[in-house]
């Protein structure tokens, strides 16, 4: 079958590889469409440990199954099917609390075990979320990104509906958003400097703050009548998104940070304790926000096709190859496809 196959440090060719085989709790899936992740550009990229080749990445997709392991029961051959791509052992502390987004062995795909820039993946049966009928794959392959934000907003539920700010119009920004208006947030801001997300978050949001042409504190005092908003999201991972994010939030407001670009961040300790200020992380999602994703995906209660741009697998190289180096501004969210709908 053909794949994407990360061969060696900064070395991503489209080649031949063995089908792989169920095991007997697994089903064969052949892919229709997966995503090219912010993470996995930035891990290829940047040469991190994190991913190490030989590997197939991808882990954002949707497929139909082809083949069912001997004691696979819930799932058929030819039903179509998202993937939740971290396979967890349901054994330990975190998992046992329904924390499986924590669990402490957890293998992600794309990541510790093959992903799906491939024709053919194999998937536990217990990580495959049937699609309703007339829902292309291309939209259930965005169920993955819209479940990082459904798990990020829920860890904030205590303070919507109210004002909300989002850094970053990139993909996880743009469904952070959305998910936040969803659940209740009354008043929506979005920060980005790339025109092409700009255009796509003043379609989305209230309001767009652009902070290369304008300054982002005195934007919010105007947005917000002196107060700042009561949650800030950042999806970019920047330092300085970080600790804008801070510098944005009312006393008593949240932050929550779902980006990982950088690792060490400077803020205000002063001004966190003085505003009595929360600070929250977000990582991945749980099996309860990847079910709550696929059901908004499928019913479209939010836009993921729009500012979509799909791909065949064969360009898929030359395609990651221009995300991870900054060369296609113009792309939002790229999705690649491995076979017809």
């Amino acid at each position: 079958m053909k794949a994407i196959l990360y061969r060696d440090w900064e070395d991503l060719v489209v080649t031949e590889v063995p089908e792989p085989v169920p095991n007997p709790n697994e089903v064969l899936i052949r892919v229709g469409h997966c995503g090219i992740c912010g993470s996995e550009l930035e891990c290829v990229a940047q040469r991190h440990p994190r991913r190490q080749p030989p590997l197939i990445l991808g882990h954002e997709f949707a497929g139909e199954i082809v083949a069912v392991g001997s004691e696979v029961q819930r799932l058929s051959v030819g039903q179509r099917v998202a993937v939740h791509p971290f396979v967890v052992c349901r054994q330990c502390r975190y998992c046992r609390q329904g924390k499986t987004n924590l669990c402490e062995k957890k293998k992600l795909m794309s990541m510790h075990i093959a992903g799906a820039f491939a024709e053919l993946v194999v998937a536990p049966e217990e990580n495959c979320y049937p699609l309703p009928d007339g829902v292309p794959t291309s939209v259930g392959a965005m169920a993955e990104p819209v479940a990082n934000a459904v798990h990020a907003v829920r860890l904030a539920q205590h303070i919507l509906p109210h004002r909300v700010i989002v850094f970053g119009a990139g993909p996880i920004g743009l469904v952070c958003a959305q998910v936040a208006r969803l659940m209740g947030a009354l008043f929506l801001a979005i920060v980005e400097i790339v025109p092409s997300r700009l255009e796509v978050a003043r379609r989305l949001a209230d309001a767009v703050i652009n902070p290369s042409s304008e300054d982002l504190l005195t934007a919010v005092r105007e947005m917000t009548d002196g107060s700042g908003f009561d949650l800030a999201m950042d999806a970019v991972g920047k330092s300085v998104t970080r600790r804008q994010s801070i510098e944005v939030i009312k006393p008593t407001g949240t932050a929550v940070w779902v980006g990982l670009h950088d690792d060490e961040t400077q803020l205000s300790g002063m001004g966190v304790v003085f505003g009595e200020k929360t600070l929250q992380g977000s990582y991945a999602y749980t099996e309860e926000d990847f079910a709550t994703a696929v059901e908004i995906v499928s019913s479209a209660r939010i836009d993921v096709q729009s500012w979509v741009q799909e791909f065949p697998l064969t360009e898929g190289v030359d395609i990651f190859w221009r995300l991870a180096r900054g060369q296609a501004p113009e792309i939002v969210k790229a999705i690649l496809r491995a076979t017809p709908n």
